[in-house]
């Protein structure tokens, strides 16, 4: 990228740390908010925005002249879809493919509920490419070359699932899995896609379709 003032490494390390260290203490605590599921997800959703989107929207507004793509740029900057249907398609007969071998058949998750829309669809994609695209790997593309800025962004993208992994018990499968891989793979896809689109709104796009499907189908 051309040169220009960057983001001090003092913020960037800071802020990690502190969004590191929280989203580990809300997802290992997995506080219940309300016995209504609705409630539930809705407030956990809330919180997740709270803390995740609002800072990143802030940090990138107030950081707009030291990141690779402006805060005017990333927001408004106009795209034309039809370029990147190939990739939609591929990666949907990519989901519905694994879906089918891993189970046999495609059919919908039995315990799925509209409700988890919320938290895996609707918040997910939206919070975490404001922070891992927009605000973290924008503030890397001025640091280091494109290649290491991607591997290193899509690195932590991987570390901030390891709290939710430990939870749930799925730590080690996953790993097993190579599900490590998958979301180091989505991670460098989602920032090319921001980088080539100037837009945040196209990894959000993609991000969220990824994860309906994830959410709705059996894997």
């Amino acid at each position: 990228m051309a040169n220009k003032q960057t983001v001090s490494n003092k913020l960037l390390i800071t802020y990690l740390f502190i969004f590191y260290l929280w989203w580990a203490v809300e997802e290992i605590c997995n506080w219940q908010y309300s016995s209504i599921p609705l409630l539930q997800e809705s407030i956990s959703a809330l919180v997740k925005f709270a803390t995740w989107s609002i800072p990143a929207y802030f940090l990138i507004k107030k950081y707009s002249d030291r990141l690779a793509i402006g805060y005017s740029t990333m927001f408004k900057n106009h795209f034309r879809f039809w370029p990147y249907l190939g990739l939609f398609i591929l990666m949907l007969i990519y989901l519905f493919a694994t879906v089918y071998f891993t189970s046999g058949t495609i059919r919908i998750n039995p315990s799925w509920h509209p409700t988890d829309l919320i938290g895996s669809f609707l918040i997910v994609g939206i919070t975490e490419e404001l922070v891992f695209r927009g605000w973290i790997l924008n503030a890397l593309l001025t640091k280091f070359k494109t290649w290491v800025a991607l591997l290193i962004d899509s690195i932590l993208f991987l570390v901030i699932h390891f709290p939710i992994w430990y939870r749930t018990g799925t730590f080690l499968s996953n790993f097993a899995s190579g599900a490590e891989f998958t979301v180091i793979i989505l991670g460098i896809l989602f920032g090319l896609l921001f980088i080539k689109s100037k837009n945040i709104f196209v990894p959000i796009i993609f991000h969220m379709f990824w994860d309906l499907i994830l959410t709705v189908f059996l894997l």
